[in-house]
C-alpha cells in the first residue's frame, strides 16, 4: 500500500486529522516532517532527511518496507509528492483570513508571541502560506482536498475515497469549534483581502472543486481530476483522470456558450504530470482544435457524469498584440 502524503497547513484542522489517523492506524505506522529540530519529527526522517546523506527514494523505500501508513508534516507539497503520487495526497484548505487569525492567536498562546496582529500579518513569510505550500500543483489534481469548515463533510468523503475510517476530532484550536469564527475589524479584513489575493482565490476555487466532489458522491457517481489548461481562438486543451483506480480513459465534452461542440478522450500524453505519478502512466492529456471567438464562454464536462470543469465557464481572451 502507498503511503498517504498529508501536506499538513498550519491551522488548517491538521492536528485533528494526524490525531484520528494516529488511532486509525496506530502511531508506529505514521511517520513525520516538521523539521529537524522538532521532537515530533520522526527518527526514519531524521536518519534519511536530515542526516549526512540525503536520500529521499531510500527513505520511500523503507516507508514501504515499514508499512508505513502516512507521511505527513508541515512541508511544501512538493516534498513528497513524486514519492507518494498526487493521488495519494491530501490536505486542508481554510478560509485564509481566519486561518490567519488562528495562527496568530497560537503564536501568543505557545510562542509567547509579543507583537500585535496587524504586525504578525503583514510580514512577507504570512503572506499566501496556503498557495505557497502547494506551489508547482494544481489543486483538481490533488487526491483530496478537504475543508476546514467542512471538516464532517470532507473526512466522510476522505474515509469514503481511500476505504478508511479516521475518526472525527477537534484538537488544537484556539475556537470551541472548528467553524466558529474569528472577529476581524473591517481595517484588517481590507487589508488581509490586498495581501493574500492568491490564497482567497484558491480557496474560492477549491470549495467549488469541492461542492462538486462533494455532490457527485452523494449520487453515487465517480470523480475526474479534471482540469482545462487552455482555452484560445485556435484551441482548447488540458487533463483528466478518474479519482478511483479506474484506468480507462476519461471522455470529455467541450461546450461553448452552453453548446455542446465536440468530445475527445483524454489519451495524450503529460510528460510534466509524470513526476506526480499521475496514472495511465501520463497519458491523461486531451486537446481540441477549435476555432473561438473573443468572449467565447467555455467548459468542458466529463461525459459519463456530467461534471464540469472548471466548476465556472472560462471566457476566451481577445488575442494580444505581439
Amino acid at each position: 500500500m502507498t503511503p498517504l502524503f498529508f501536506v499538513h497547513i498550519p491551522k488548517t484542522a491538521g492536528t485533528s486529522f494526524r490525531l484520528g489517523a494516529e488511532r486509525y492506524f496506530g502511531t508506529e505506522r505514521i511517520t513525520y516532517d516538521y523539521g529537524n529540530s522538532s521532537s515530533a519529527t520522526s527518527g526514519l526522517v531524521k536518519d534519511f532527511l536530515y542526516g549526512d546523506v540525503t536520500d529521499f527514494w531510500g527513505f520511500a523505500e523503507q516507508c514501504r518496507q515499514q508499512a508505513v501508513a502516512m507521511v505527513g508534516g508541515h512541508v511544501n507539497i512538493g516534498r513528497f509528492v513524486s514519492l507518494f503520487g498526487i493521488n495519494s495526497t491530501v490536505t486542508f484548505l481554510r478560509d485564509p483570513l481566519q486561518r490567519m487569525a488562528s495562527e496568530y492567536s497560537h503564536f501568543v498562546r505557545h510562542y509567547a508571541y509579543k507583537g500585535d496582529f496587524r504586525d504578525f500579518y503583514s510580514r512577507p513569510v504570512m503572506h499566501n502560506r496556503q498557495s505557497k505550500i502547494l506551489h508547482g500543483v494544481s489543486s483538481e489534481a490533488i487526491g483530496m482536498m478537504g475543508i476546514t469548515e467542512r471538516y464532517t463533510e470532507s473526512l466522510e468523503l476522505l474515509n469514503a475515497h481511500y476505504g478508511i475510517d479516521i475518526p472525527h476530532r477537534e484538537d488544537n484550536q484556539g475556537k470551541a469549534r472548528l467553524d466558529a469564527a474569528h472577529e476581524l475589524s473591517e481595517e484588517d479584513i481590507s487589508e488581509l483581502t490586498r495581501l493574500n489575493a492568491r490564497d482567497i482565490a484558491l480557496y474560492k476555487h477549491s470549495i467549488r472543486l469541492f461542492d462538486t466532489r462533494m455532490a457527485l458522491f452523494r449520487d453515487s457517481l465517480p470523480y475526474a481530476h479534471a482540469h482545462l489548461v487552455e482555452a484560445n481562438a485556435q484551441r482548447i486543451a488540458g487533463w483528466a483522470w478518474w479519482a478511483s483506480e479506474d484506468d480507462s480513459p476519461v471522455e470529455v465534452e467541450v461546450w461553448v456558450n452552453d453548446q455542446l461542440r465536440d468530445k475527445v478522450a483524454a489519451t495524450e500524453l503529460r510528460p510534466g504530470l509524470c513526476r506526480f505519478k499521475v496514472p495511465r502512466g501520463g497519458y491523461i492529456g486531451f486537446h481540441l482544435p477549435l476555432k473561438l471567438e473573443s468572449g467565447d464562454r467555455v467548459q468542458c464536462r466529463v461525459a459519463k457524469t456530467g461534471q464540469p470543469f472548471p466548476p465556472r465557464p472560462v471566457q476566451v481572451e481577445r488575442p494580444t498584440d505581439k
